[in-house]
């Protein structure tokens, strides 16, 4: 527990783990935050994962060649490890897709016609029986890490990004990787019929928030100045 104490009174938080400012490895971090939820996503639970810092924190510009540093490499390593054991007696569908959050607009960076300065924002929607819904967002099904990497390098090259004086390529969005995945167990009677038509259904979203640092470190001014406010009213 961290106790704050100051001019609008004391605050205490508590935290499951405090890795420390020494620097833990990136595996120790993922074991004890993230796979938990992967573990759970292959039970029908759905997740959402918040990684705030620099982009490789999260990953989302892993190309499928660098090592695997970063949340979203590890997620796709353990998931589709997982598949290959248990792929003789359940049948997967998994698919991705990949949004954007810029001045406070949401943007599908898989889907290549909306991209470029002319790109039009995709549409929230509340559906009639509760929650919120993306009006037409791309969700590419994959069926390897690689596909799935692939994807999501496309979608990062797409991605706003800005110079400031701490970063040549600052992320001046917050993106959402989401893998949605379904289950279908497949049990075979003697005649050889498939029998049991339940699919389990969940996702995990991995969410990258972008930085936002003091407007007097990056030097922003003008337009990256008004994206940096942005980030921050998002956050809030």
């Amino acid at each position: 527990m961290i106790c704050l104490c100051g001019c609008i009174g004391s605050h205490s938080f508590t935290f499951d783990h405090v890795f420390g400012s020494s620097g833990s490895p990136c595996s120790s971090i993922f074991d004890e935050c993230v796979a938990p939820l992967v573990d759970a996503l292959f039970h029908g639970y759905n997740g959402t994962v918040f990684a705030y810092g620099q982009t490789y924190t999260m990953g989302t510009n892993y190309n499928g060649e660098e090592p695997e540093n970063g949340v979203i490499p590890k997620v796709m390593d353990t998931i589709f490890s997982r598949v290959g054991t248990t792929k003789d007696s359940t049948e997967f569908l998994i698919r991705v897709s990949f949004i954007e959050i810029f001045k406070e607009e949401v943007f599908d960076l898989l889907d290549q016609k909306t991209t470029g300065p002319a790109r039009v924002p995709i549409q929230i929607r509340e559906r009639g029986s509760g929650g919120i819904t993306l009006a037409g967002v791309t969700e590419s099904e994959v069926g390897t890490k690689e596909e799935m990497a692939s994807y999501l390098l496309q979608g990062s090259l797409c991605r706003a990004t800005g110079s400031t004086n701490m970063n040549s390529q600052s992320s001046r969005s917050h993106a959402i990787s989401t893998i949605s995945m379904e289950q279908k167990r497949m049990n075979h009677s003697l005649a050889g019929d498939d029998v049991g038509n339940d699919v389990l259904m969940a996702k995990l979203h991995l969410v990258d928030l972008a930085g936002s640092e003091r407007a007097k470190r990056t030097g922003a001014d003008g337009t990256r100045f008004q994206e940096g406010d942005a980030l921050c009213c998002f956050q809030f």
